[in-house]
Order: structure tokens, then sequence, then C-alpha cells
């Protein structure tokens, strides 16, 4: 017996460090924001920036464990994705407003000319008293917006993504020439002025026409969400019907050089890049429901490889495993920025936060996972050392992951998920 004794004590020392070594999310702490939809989230210094459907919050997170709301805005707009710059906060609004500032409602009439939908733009240089600095009429509104930074020109560039499922102001059919708006707007800011901000340029998006045949929508042609890596002049644009790549080393003049089909995905929502460059990742927001089965194809990341940007090759998909729940669909994620190590963390809606390891993009699997009660997670983002997730009803969620997966990642003084500005090899 006593010759097994170092066997057994080994094992048990494996088994250990093993456990040890398991990556765990935890659940530490909830900045609670009830009676709206919460959605994006930005991150400048050691502040979070969280939209909601009726305005955004600025969070001190310079402690994670105790996250301290510094201000609660009032400025309807849905969805208000925001993006962050220095002292400026960009805000989406997709749905039209009776006016442009903060004391609008919802327009009673979707195309009433004198309603407004667009961007917002607000100065947080005092982060306890923002103040609206002025507001960017674009067609058929912001469903989310994309800062690319243009600092050699001393303004920073919105990519606004729109389209024309339902009508508006500006947009559809007899309101603006391409009645199926094939196309985004780009805003640019000077830093110097930016209340004189405007749109600057509508570049064409070639794509099927999405919405045929779906009785609640409008046949239209536009993009979703688009994720931009400026080491590489590279976009990946969700296009709704497809996934797109863009030369954008002329950021104002952006240029398809791949367009992605993918018959098994119902909705291109959104995307991001590994941070070597070599996926892109996009998701797909199921129409129909997920999670329900383990093979259905809908609802899952599709993993592309970017080793020849103009022929993005298929290389894998993901989906949770089947749970009970009303819906449940991969939202909106971003990479954990270290070297050799590619672990992707993501909102899945009802499904929690997921923590998805594809450094062998043809095989990702599941690392981790966290349902909070009642858990309806809009966006789950790595930033300087936490996850922060923006749930839709519960407000902000941190989460700690503990183990060595993030070992380490880099750290950044600010950070807009869809922006990425590091090259990491």
């Amino acid at each position: 017996m006593r010759a097994l004794f170092p066997v057994v004590l080994a094992l048990t020392i494996l088994s250990t460090a093993s456990a040890a070594s398991s990556p765990v999310l935890e659940l530490v702490a909830n900045a609670p924001k009830a009676k709206t939809v919460n959605s994006d989230l930005a991150f400048w210094g050691k502040l979070a920036f969280e939209g909601n459907y009726d305005g955004f919050r600025i969070i001190d997170i310079s402690r994670p464990h105790t996250p301290v709301v510094l201000a609660d805005v009032r400025c309807h707009g849905p969805q208000n994705d925001i993006s962050v710059w220095r002292h400026l906060v960009f805000l989406s609004v997709d749905r039209p407003q009776t006016t442009p500032g903060c004391d609008s409602v919802d327009a009673p009439e979707l195309t009433d000319p004198n309603s407004f939908e667009g961007i917002r733009i607000f100065d947080v240089s005092d982060p306890r008293n923002p103040r609206m600095v002025t507001s960017v009429p674009t067609d058929c509104g912001s469903h989310t917006n994309t800062l690319v930074p243009d600092l050699a020109n001393d303004r920073i560039l919105l990519y606004v993504s729109s389209y024309a499922l339902r009508p508006g102001p500006h947009c559809g059919p007899d309101r603006e020439v391409d009645g199926l708006h094939g196309k985004i707007s780009v805003v640019a800011v000077p830093l110097s002025a930016p209340e004189t901000a405007s749109v600057i340029a509508t570049p064409t998006v070639v794509a099927p026409v999405f919405g045929s045949g779906l009785s609640q929508f409008a046949p239209t042609v536009g993009c979703h969400d688009i994720s931009v890596f400026l080491p590489l002049h590279l976009a990946a644009a969700a296009c709704m019907s497809e996934g797109q790549i863009w030369d954008i080393s002329r950021p104002d003049a952006p240029r398809v050089v791949a367009h992605i089909r993918n018959n098994s995905i119902e909705f291109w929502h959104s995307a991001t890049f590994s941070w070597d460059g070599k996926v892109v990742v996009f998701g797909d927001e199921s129409l129909s429901g997920s999670c329900r089965t383990a093979n259905e194809r809908d609802g899952r990341l599709w993993f592309y490889s970017l080793a020849r940007p103009a022929t993005p090759k298929l290389l894998s998909s993901f989906l949770i495993a089947p749970r009970k729940t009303s819906y449940c669909t991969v939202h909106m994620f971003n990479v954990i920025p270290r070297k050799g190590r590619s672990v992707l963390v993501s909102g899945w809606y009802e499904g929690g936060s997921r923590i998805i390891d594809f450094t062998n993009p043809r095989k990702p699997r599941q690392l981790t996972s966290s349902i909070p009660p009642q858990a309806d997670e809009w966006a789950a983002y790595w930033y300087n050392g936490a996850i922060y997730a923006s749930d839709i009803n519960r407000g902000l969620d941190v989460f700690t992951l503990e183990g060595d997966t993030a070992k380490g990642a880099r750290r950044f003084d600010h950070l807009n998920p869809g922006t990425q500005e590091t090259l990491i090899r």
C-alpha cells in the first residue's frame, strides 16, 4: 500500500491544480436599472457608459465589485446604442422622436417630416452633469453606431447602421432616393467643434434584400452593426442578409472586398475579430428563437478565417446547449485581449453570459457561463480585468473570471467594443 501513496498523492495534486485553473464566471456586483430596456456599453478610463431606451448612465467602475452610478441621464430614444471618445458620448436613435432634444417622446406618426432620428452627442467632461451638444439626423435613424477615430484630421467618424424595416421621416419608399435604404451614413465629428457634426458621406451597401416574406417588416437593404479593426484597415459588417468585409484604408469611403453568404444565418447581427486579426466572428440573432435543440442552425456564432480577407473561409460554428427559455440567441460580444489565446465573451439573452474558447477556431468550446436571476443579457464584454454585462432588465452586471483564462490580458485606457485599435500577435 505504501508504494501507491505517491501515485495517489500526485493524482490528488493534479486534480486540485486542474480544479484551481478551471474558469469560473462569478457575478460580483449589479448596478440596477429597471423599467426600461438596457442596451449597449462603452468604456473610458474608470467609467462605464450604459445606454438604455430612455437615455444612458455613467458608472464609476474603479472598484468593479462596487460600481457607483454618477449620472442617470433621461433622454428617450430607442435604442441608444452608445460609444465614447474622451469627453464625448454618441447615442443612436432609431425611432422617430418628437424633437431632437431630450424632451422628446416617440413620434405618434413615424413618417412625420418634423420628427427626428439619428445621432445625439453629449459632453461628459463633468461625468455627474452631462450636457447635450447637438443632434445629427440620419436617414432611417441610427440603430447602431461604430466609432472610427480619424485623429489625423482632428475628428471622429461614426459609421451609422440603419435600415427601412419600418418607415421614418426620411426612410423608405418615397422618402429617400433608394427606397430600400441600401447605404450607411458616415457622420464626422470635429473634435475642436463637435457642435458642427454632420453627415459627410452615404456609402452604398449592396446586399440581398432582407425582409421579403416577413409580414412584420418591409423589404430593405442596409447593415445592422459594424466592427472595425484599425491596424488592419478592415471592417466586418453584419448586413442582415449577409456578412461583408470592408477595406477602410480611407475611413470616410469604405470599400467592400468580400460578400459572405450563409443560408443557415437568419439575421447577420454582430461581428468582432480575434486580436491577432486571423479570425472574424459573426453572430446570428435568431428571429425564430434558439437554444431549443442541439442541431438547430440559427442563433450561432460563426467563425471565418481572414487569411485572405477577400475570400473568408468558414471554419466552424458554435451554439450553446439546449435549454428551456422563451428567447435565447447570441447577441453582443468581444474577445479577451491577450496573446496566444482567443476567448470570446458574449451576452446570450436569457442564456446569460458565456465564455467561448476559439483558440482552435475549428473547434470552439464553452469554458463557463453564468445565468443571473431573470437574466436577459444584451451584451457582455471583457474590460480591464472584469466582465461587464448590460442586462435588459437588471442593469449592469459585473463578473469576475477566475482561473488562468485571461492571464496576461492587455489593459486599455478605453474600449468601444466595436472598435479594435490594437493588433496582438
